[in-house]
């Protein structure tokens, strides 16, 4: 999800059974505030060793924890930090607290925090990537994880820290703006995006132009860990939302080599005062063989329509 504060907006996407079923999934409210707290769903199947935590034997509950809230990115499939709860506190029973999310939509909870100690990352900050591959330690099928080991939870203690900020560095400063009205639009635009992934909101990323060198996206956004994001950026004059891509921006757009860190970026009125951009980021999920998905974090979908282009001569005798 994006917001984790409710359905009304902003969908959950996975393959749990439930949620097929429903359209809804129950951790949908877990930063949503609730009387200035944050409240945590855990699957009831999963079992919290809360003695692991500092718990003594016959305690109910165990306080100051570090919840580390994680999920599967949509647009990679890689498993990331989504955010986290400082200071929470941890039931040893699930469903120890129940409220109503939604009209006949009880949720059940096992932990709680203070509202202020909740950070939700932003889609583009969410890089930081948790070991999945079958090997000793790693994330396995269970809902809890208690981190791989003593060096990879200092680590993450450590990203925490710094509150999933990376020191934010250009490293390829905009060109001089061009007189045409093309080049301003554009120039604006590629500004407009710089802005944006550098930005707290745009996850802090290192960013490099890659224009002129022919690659088939404009920048490279580069994170903690991870690959780097790949920036194709459209400014527009006016406000329809239509762009062409050249053969080559499409080709890689489409590839299986860059295609889950391949984003589209499209400014419509650049040049006006407060240009709103629309970012779509290749869905892995909802991708169905050729038909490939691309969608911005609140539901746009873009429609994409390959063009073909063809070369004429006067044929000689």
């Amino acid at each position: 999800m994006t917001n984790y504060k409710g359905p009304a907006g902003d969908k959950a996407e996975g393959n749990f059974g439930f949620l097929k079923t429903t359209g809804v999934a129950h951790e949908s409210w877990n930063f949503d505030q609730l009387n200035n707290r944050v409240y945590g769903y855990v699957p009831r199947s999963a079992k919290i060793d809360i003695e692991r935590l500092g718990a003594q034997k016959g305690d109910t509950t165990v306080d100051d924890v570090t919840v580390v809230w994680i999920a599967r990115n949509p647009r990679t499939k890689k498993t990331v930090i989504i955010g986290w709860y400082s200071s929470a506190r941890i039931y040893r029973a699930a469903d120890h607290l129940q409220f109503e999310r939604a009209p006949g939509f009880p949720v059940g909870y096992q932990i709680d925090a203070p509202a202020a100690k909740a950070v939700l990352l932003p889609v583009d900050g969410r890089s930081h990537e948790i070991p999945t591959a079958k090997s000793p330690g790693n994330l396995g099928q269970s809902p809890v994880w208690y981190g791989k080991s003593e060096e990879f939870n200092k680590k993450t203690l450590d990203y925490i820290a710094q509150h999933g900020h990376r020191r934010k560095q250009l490293t390829s400063s905009p060109r001089q703006t061009d007189p045409e009205l093309r080049r301003k639009v554009e120039q604006a635009a590629i500004n407009h995006a710089i802005a944006y992934f550098t930005s707290d909101e745009g996850g802090s990323h290192d960013v490099k132009s890659v224009e002129k060198d022919g690659v088939g996206w404009d920048l490279e956004a580069f994170a903690d860990r991870g690959s780097a994001l790949k920036v194709e950026v459209k400014g527009l004059s006016g406000k329809d939302l239509i762009v062409e891509l050249t053969p080559n921006e499409y080709s890689k757009m489409i590839s299986v080599e860059h295609r889950q860190d391949y984003i589209v970026y499209v400014v419509p009125e650049a040049l006006s005062s407060a240009p709103k951009s629309f970012i779509f980021r290749h869905d892995a999920i909802l991708s169905k063989g050729k038909d490939l998905v691309w969608m911005t974090s609140d539901g746009h979908r873009l429609q994409i329509l390959p063009l073909i282009a063809a070369r004429l001569k006067i044929a000689s005798d």
